[in-house]
């Protein structure tokens, strides 16, 4: 299953922001301080209970209010992260309603892409038999691939993020037996967190990969400031572009601790690092957009 699409764009022309960086604010002005920033593209976010910029169970007057901010933000949006909750936590007929309606708001602000979770949120894989995790994965591929058709009937894709640590697929090798038959979102964070090298990680998997969120992390702590974490950046944007990947780079700084006075600091030197990262290799492009 193929899901490059080259386009011959710079990391530059592909970098977005998440609006998870600015969850503190709400969605218009936390548009306004992106495109403020120099970003001209965004995931938006609908992550139930951490940032609930687009709501997550698709409450049909709250998406209309939404999708108008959006559209007037000017700013161009490459994916609605949402977790309407995961195929093994909730009636599968109550996600699939809920992803109908986020995947027509995605369509009528021109997100091109639905982020589902891989998963409920536990302690870990691990804690669970193995049995259990394997009818837990077939609950998450069956209601994914319905939600996927759903969402094609509004020309909108859907894929899911895995491994994310937090999560049932937790593990790149849980992963992979959802990146078989979905398309995933490859976070650089979730990847290190559990002790791999995105790098290394990335480019076996590149023909699976729709979508890439960029954090820091190093193992066990996902939530780092770019450059204050264990990610060599240029090192995984090497891998990520050698190996054919043209998609979307999406800056997710949902942090503790961050070694920056300010939420706008953080963001500016985080896209000048990555920038420079990608530049140093040859894959950058212009770095003031």
């Amino acid at each position: 299953m193929s899901v490059v699409a080259p386009t011959g764009r710079t990391i530059a022309e592909r970098l977005g922001v998440s609006t998870v960086c600015f969850r503190h604010l709400e969605l218009a002005p936390a548009l306004e301080r992106i495109a403020e920033l120099g970003a001209g593209a965004v995931d938006l976010v609908a992550l139930r209970g951490l940032c609930e910029h687009i709501c997550p169970d698709g409450e049909t007057g709250k998406l209309r209010r939404a999708a108008a901010t959006v559209r007037a933000s000017g700013l161009k949006p490459l994916a609605l992260n949402a977790d309407p909750q995961s195929f093994d936590e909730q009636d599968a007929a109550v996600v699939l309603s809920r992803t109908a309606r986020l995947a027509e708001f995605c369509a009528t602000v021109g997100a091109p892409l639905l982020i589902l979770p891989g998963g409920a949120f536990e302690a870990g894989a691990e804690s669970s038999s193995a049995g259990d995790v394997t009818t837990r994965l077939a609950q998450v591929v069956e209601g994914s691939l319905e939600a996927a058709t759903v969402a094609q009937r509004c020309g909108v894709r859907v894929a899911v993020e895995a491994p994310h640590y937090l999560r049932l697929a937790a593990t790149l090798d849980l992963a992979d037996r959802l990146g078989a038959q979905l398309p995933l979102v490859f976070d650089t964070s979730h990847v290190a967190a559990g002790g791999v090298d995105p790098a290394e990680a990335f480019s076996p998997r590149a023909h699976q990969i729709a979508h890439v969120q960029l954090r820091d992390a190093v193992a066990g702590d996902i939530r780092r400031a770019i450059g204050h974490g264990g990610i060599d950046f240029a090192r995984f944007f090497d891998a990520a572009e050698s190996s054919g990947y043209q998609g979307p780079y999406v800056l997710e700084l949902e942090t503790h601790n961050s070694p920056f006075a300010s939420k706008d600091a953080e963001v500016t030197a985080a896209r000048t690092a990555l920038l420079h990262a990608a530049t140093g290799n040859g894959h950058g492009g212009e770095e003031d957009q």
